[in-house]
């Protein structure tokens, strides 16, 4: 059953000219927006390779990296695994910006992989209780104040220059993905070829009803697990793609153990444990007030 890993080991020295972005590059590209890349790639539009900023991410050898989910540590091998590849090392990295306060965790990077070509990335939820906490919000409150960022962050990070655009992210990022493409300009948005959703939550009946949502539709690409949970809280689109895991439950929200043939995710059926998670959901949010879910919400994370 091969993963991510493998997909690594078999293709990080083809070029895209000889090997076409695929999903499991999609996923890497989505993972590169957990690495901690403070002091390493420019917040503005000053270009650093991949290469270049993974070999000083491991010169630093930061002991905190132990402490961290074992998919952020995932990633963290991943990357260890593509910064020689002739696939990835040349790739450019800029526009890095990451937030985290008592009201917001926010990340994002913009990848440059082919000529005029380019890989709008939004973090999901990291290991802050904020992160967490801003997962629940979604169910009450539009729009979150990351949703708002990363409305921004498309916006002004996207130049003349950039003239096929891809937006993703996995988890909470596949969220941002989703809002900042709903309100991006109208010249950005035309230039966006896919929106890539990797198992991150929808909106409220409210959002997912509006001609924003359902502009965005026809580019939009969502991957699940067979258990997926995170990708069936509250509204989203109902054409997505299955995909088996190694792992079962909640450990299949990590994209690393999706398996994948080749260049192609293995896919799945969705579980009866997803559906029933699915359709709980859905009656939960429709029993409570948003005002409800708000005071629900804040008395747990409190």
């Amino acid at each position: 059953m091969a993963t991510i890993k493998e997909y690594i080991k078999i293709y990080k020295n083809l070029s895209f000219e000889e090997c076409d972005l695929n999903i499991n590059d999609i996923i890497i590209f989505s993972e590169l927006s957990y690495i901690d890349w403070s002091n390493i790639v420019p917040p503005d539009n000053t270009k650093i390779t991949l290469g270049e900023a993974g070999k000083l991410y491991f010169q630093t050898n930061k002991p905190k990296d132990k402490y961290l989910s074992i998919f952020v540590q995932n990633n963290i091998e991943n990357l260890k695994n593509i910064i020689t590849g002739k696939r990835y090392k040349n790739i450019r990295l800029a526009h890095y910006k990451k937030y985290v306060d008592k009201e917001k965790q926010f990340g994002a990077i913009c990848i440059y992989f082919e000529k005029e070509k380019v890989f709008v990335s939004f973090e999901g939820t990291d290991d802050t209780v904020i992160g967490w906490k801003e997962d629940f919000v979604l169910g009450y409150h539009f729009p979150i104040i990351s949703q708002n960022y990363a409305v921004d962050y498309l916006n002004e990070v996207i130049t003349d220059e950039d003239k096929v655009i891809y937006v993703g992210g996995h988890s909470k990022g596949g969220n941002l993905a989703m809002t900042s493409s709903m309100y991006a300009k109208d010249d950005i948005f035309d230039r966006i070829k896919y929106i890539y959703n990797l198992d991150g939550p929808g909106f409220r009946e409210k959002e997912y009803s509006s001609k924003e949502f359902k502009k965005i539709l026809s580019k939009l690409q969502m991957y699940v697990p067979e258990d997926s949970i995170i990708g069936m809280l509250l509204y989203n689109t109902n054409d997505y793609t299955v995909v088996k895991s190694v792992e079962k439950g909640l450990k299949q929200h990590n994209c690393n153990t999706w398996q994948c043939f080749g260049s192609f995710l293995e896919e799945g059926k969705l579980s009866k444990f997803s559906i029933k998670i699915n359709n709980k959901i859905k009656i939960w949010s429709k029993k409570y007030s948003d005002e409800k879910l708000e005071k629900m919400i804040i008395t747990f994370f409190s």
